[in-house]
């Protein structure tokens, strides 16, 4: 049944057709004048706000005069037939599924999609067609109908459909494909085999990242967790969630590795590391600066600390310390350790960089705006552990054998052995 609208000397009638929608005036013959302002009111109150062209249109191909006590349309929705169709917003066509192995240059090709974006959709042209795209009311036509359950079988692995929208949305961070079934997925995690990795390659990955087997020479940046099943060698790493390296870290000492999250690995020789969290080793941190925030926790029975600077925010407990040829080793209890000398990294970055400042000019303000959202990092975390009412209590333990020359730190208080010593302890006194 259509809807009317009325004006007050009910001079004016305003009919809502459905079939099509279209909105009809009628003006009836009462001998009164009629203000135009009457009827754009009485459009207003039906909420009338498009159409009114294909109107004026379809008067003049019927050839329509405005007679009184006739209607005739003042807005019309012309809605014509639009097929609805599956747009995929990534390359169907990529030879992309979670069993296909893939090179560090076809993982440089790929396009990210994150948790929550759109990585396909239902749709039509609707802006390629001569019809209507919105109705009288100015609301966006619906051109049909999906099948829910059909639609909801395309939605494979880590992708999720919205029917109110047809939209198949990404439930983690990843690269979409489309597997056997035609089901659209999303690969949330790469693996790169040793063997596929050039020398000297720059690897940058969004998701998480697995390296089958050691990893010589690379430069690789992982925005999440990143596993390694055998050893680092002369590698520059940035991993911004967790890393486990299942053999060892070996000679990283350029930039060195620096980690967002937890770090586990069997040893680390010759490197620099700073890790955000906690670090749990099974043998052996020898001639190396190695740094955190949370604590150091080495296996016990087989752990050792040889030699350079391990500094943790918490907690150190290691098996032995010290080196048989008498150099210096250092294990040392301090505030916020990770940012501070991730700072001192940056900032020795910046200068070097500042020697070509034109060249660098891009890079140069990338570092600083860098170097200040750490500063701001560092300066929150220092304001937390003052005002933390119960902080945890600062320790360090050496379960077996500390072999000279051994410097041992907890904040400003500081201990040194000098000959041979078992079993040691250090707590942070109020």
């Amino acid at each position: 049944m259509a809807k009317t609208f009325t004006n007050k000397d009910e001079n004016l009638i305003l009919e809502i057709r459905t079939e099509p929608l279209s909105a009809w005036l009628t003006i009836k013959k009462t001998g009164k004048l009629i203000d135009e302002n009457e009827i754009l009111a009485l459009i207003d109150e039906a909420g009338i706000k498009n159409g009114f062209d294909e109107a004026v249109e379809y008067l003049r191909m019927q050839s329509m005069e405005k007679e009184y006590d006739v209607p005739f349309p003042v807005a019309m929705c012309n809605k014509q037939e639009c097929n609805i169709m599956l747009h995929y917003k990534f390359n169907p066509d990529l030879p992309l599924t979670a069993e296909t192995p893939i090179d560090v240059a076809t993982l440089a090709k790929l396009i990210p999609f994150r948790t929550g974006d759109v990585v396909a959709e239902y749709s039509c042209n609707i802006f390629n067609q001569s019809g209507s795209i919105y109705d009288i009311f100015g609301e966006l036509i619906d051109f049909g109908s999906v099948d829910i359950e059909q639609a909801k079988a395309l939605a494979g692995d880590n992708i999720t459909y919205d029917n109110q929208n047809r939209h198949f949305i990404a439930l983690k961070d990843g690269f979409p494909y489309l597997d056997e079934q035609g089901r659209i997925c999303l690969l949330n995690s790469i693996t790169l085999s040793s063997k596929d990795i050039p020398a000297e390659a720059k690897i940058q990955c969004p998701i998480d990242l697995l390296l089958d087997g050691t990893i010589a020479f690379a430069d690789i940046e992982c925005e999440a967790d990143l596993y390694v099943q055998g050893d680092l060698h002369s590698c520059t790493v940035v991993c911004k969630k967790d890393l486990e390296v299942k053999g060892e870290i070996i000679s990283c000492i350029k930039k060195g590795i620096i980690i967002g999250g937890n770090l586990e690995c069997q040893s680390i020789s010759g490197s620099n590391v700073l890790c955000q969290n906690d670090i749990h080793f099974t043998d052996k941190i020898e001639s190396s600066t190695v740094v955190c925030d949370g604590e150091i926790v080495g296996a016990e029975g087989s752990s050792e600390i040889c030699g350079g600077l391990t500094q943790a925010g918490n907690s150190i407990t290691v098996f032995q310390a010290g080196t048989y040829d008498r150099t210096k080793t250092e294990i040392e209890i301090a505030l916020c350790p990770f940012y501070r000398n991730l700072l001192l990294l940056l900032t020795r970055e910046l200068v070097h960089l500042k020697e070509e400042r034109e060249i660098n000019a891009t890079a140069i303000a990338a570092l600083e705006n860098r170097i200040q959202n750490y500063e701001t990092a560092l300066d929150e975390n220092l304001n937390r552990i003052l005002k933390t009412e119960q902080p945890i209590t600062k320790k360090i333990k050496v379960q077996d054998f500390c072999r000279p020359p051994i410097i041992f730190r907890i904040l400003k208080h500081s201990y040194e052995v000098s000959k041979p010593q078992k079993g040691l302890t250090f707590e942070e006194k109020d």
